[in-house]
């Protein structure tokens, strides 16, 4: 009996090794309630005897690839302090580049700060220089100022003595003269108020005479702008008359057009003549009729030039009839 429970044992405790080395940390399962059964007597079971040669064999493959497993988790591991340590090797490069950067940018402001305010020191020096160089010229000026005015102030008062001498010669000879000059005073003013007579009536003749002139002025130019304007509307008819002409050279009479049919056209030209938009403005009745008169407007281009430049228009209007 106890030799038939040794084999038994022993894979027992094999099998127990195996979940050992697979399972370790594995929680275990929780039992499962058993049915209760009667208990009976029953016959020993003979454990079979494994080969243990086969089992050390399994055994060895299980730590075999354990090991290997724990070898790639090492590497795997090895690879990801390399990759996390070339991370932070770039990331302090990257901040020392940055700080390297901040370092430049902080010395180019330092130095654009200092360039300003040497700009500005030189700026207030040479404002300072040209302040005390325009005091200097001022006070000089007005030191010349006062000795100008000193000097005239010395002039003045001795023309003013000298004003007062004369004054006092004069006053004397005005006093002699006074009657002579009243009595010359009357013989003026008489003569004066001849003089105005006779100047009040040649001018009041010299005003009628000039405003006959200028009637007659008036009625010259108002006769010549009449005769002109006859003139101008003479060529004017003219003129129209002689484009009239052109179109209707150039016109192609549409079947239905009819005798006694009139088409007014409002024709825009350039100043060589070129026409360059023709617009019925009072239609024949008859659209045919008066799409062949735009024709033969546009085929009429350029228009005649008019007798005189001074009549020529840039819009022309007038009538086209059909004989």
């Amino acid at each position: 009996m106890i030799m038939r429970i040794a084999p038994y044992a022993l894979s027992l405790l094999l099998h127990l090794l195996l979940v050992l080395l697979l399972g370790v940390g594995l929680p275990a399962p929780k039992p499962k309630p058993q049915p209760v059964v009667e208990q009976r007597e029953v016959e020993p079971i003979l454990a079979r005897a494994l080969d243990v040669a086969q089992v050390e064999a399994e055994v060895q493959r299980l730590r075999d690839a354990s090991q290997l497993r724990e070898q790639q988790e090492q590497e795997r591991q090895k690879k990801l302090q390399d990759e996390a340590r070339k991370a932070r090797e770039a990331r302090e490069q990257e901040e020392r580049k940055l700080a390297a950067a901040k370092e430049r940018a902080e010395a180019e402001r330092k130095s654009k700060i200092a360039a300003e305010q040497h700009r500005l020191a030189e700026l207030k020096s040479a404002a300072e220089a040209a302040e005390k160089k325009r005091v200097a010229e001022e006070k000089k000026a007005q030191e010349q100022e006062k000795r100008r005015i000193a000097e005239e102030e010395k002039a003045k008062e001795q023309e003013i003595r000298r004003i007062a001498e004369e004054k006092k010669a004069k006053e004397m000879e005005l006093k002699r003269l006074a009657e002579e000059t009243r009595a010359r005073e009357l013989e003026q003013k008489r003569k004066q108020e001849e003089a105005a007579r006779q100047k009040a009536a040649a001018e009041a003749e010299l005003k009628a005479k000039m405003d006959e002139a200028q009637r007659q002025m008036e009625a010259d130019a108002k006769r010549r702008a009449e005769e002109r304007a006859r003139q101008n509307s003479t060529l004017m008819q003219q003129y129209i008359s002689s484009i009239r002409n052109k179109v209707e050279r150039n016109w192609l009479r549409p079947a239905s057009a009819q005798p006694g049919m009139v088409c007014r056209v409002l024709v825009q030209q350039m100043p060589t003549g070129d026409v360059v938009n023709v617009r019925v403005v009072h239609s024949s009745g008859d659209a045919v009729f008066d799409r062949s008169v735009e024709n033969a407007v546009y085929k009429a281009s350029p228009l005649p030039p008019p007798p005189v430049p001074e009549i020529w228009e840039r819009e022309i209007e007038f009538s086209f009839e059909s004989r």
